[in-house]
């Protein structure tokens, strides 16, 4: 049985001294958990998506429902600002989760009529549809603001409440 050296031993000990941390790390590294931060900026993300959408379909109906058109276009300014606050906050979050922020197209609508479907809530393009459109958000908002904490909860809430009151102008 060969005999190890002193020195043997302390190259040995040296070389795992250096060789734990980085596979230690490297393994921690592939295996983690996404952080709390970056799972609210996914959950907000597509409330900035539906704001983004719902302006859009805001202005479209505006062109096609003139006793309510200066009603939608508030909706869509107030949905507009939404969208901005809630990117902001995402990308203080977590900027790479900016990237989850759909933005409806144009193409999205056959010939660019102002009928047509954003992503996909106000398929008829009627009053009735917008307004579940907007409940939906509202809705949708208030369920993130229940699971989040601090800023984020109060951002989300506010906004919660905003959409649900938007719904009020459309008489």
């Amino acid at each position: 049985m060969p005999s190890l050296s002193r020195r043997a031993l302390l190259r040995g000990a040296a070389a795992s001294a250096v060789a734990v941390p980085l596979g230690v790390g490297a393994l921690t590294a592939c295996s983690r958990e996404p952080s709390h931060e970056e799972v609210l900026a996914g959950q907000m993300a597509p409330l900035a998506s539906a704001a983004t959408a719902s302006a859009g379909a805001a202005r479209r109906l505006a062109t096609t429902q003139q006793r309510q058109s200066a009603a939608l276009d508030r909706i869509a300014t107030i949905r507009d600002q939404h969208a901005v606050l809630l990117r902001e906050e995402i990308l203080r979050l977590h900027p790479a989760s900016e990237s989850l922020i759909t933005t409806p197209s144009e193409s999205a609508s056959p010939s660019g009529s102002p009928s047509g479907p954003t992503t996909g809530p106000v398929s008829d393009g009627s009053l009735d549809a917008f307004r579940k459109t907007l409940a939906d958000d509202a809705a949708a908002a208030r369920t993130v603001a229940i699971g989040a904490s601090g800023f984020q909860a109060g951002l989300t809430a506010s906004i919660s409440a905003s959409v649900a009151s938007l719904t009020g102008l459309l008489s």
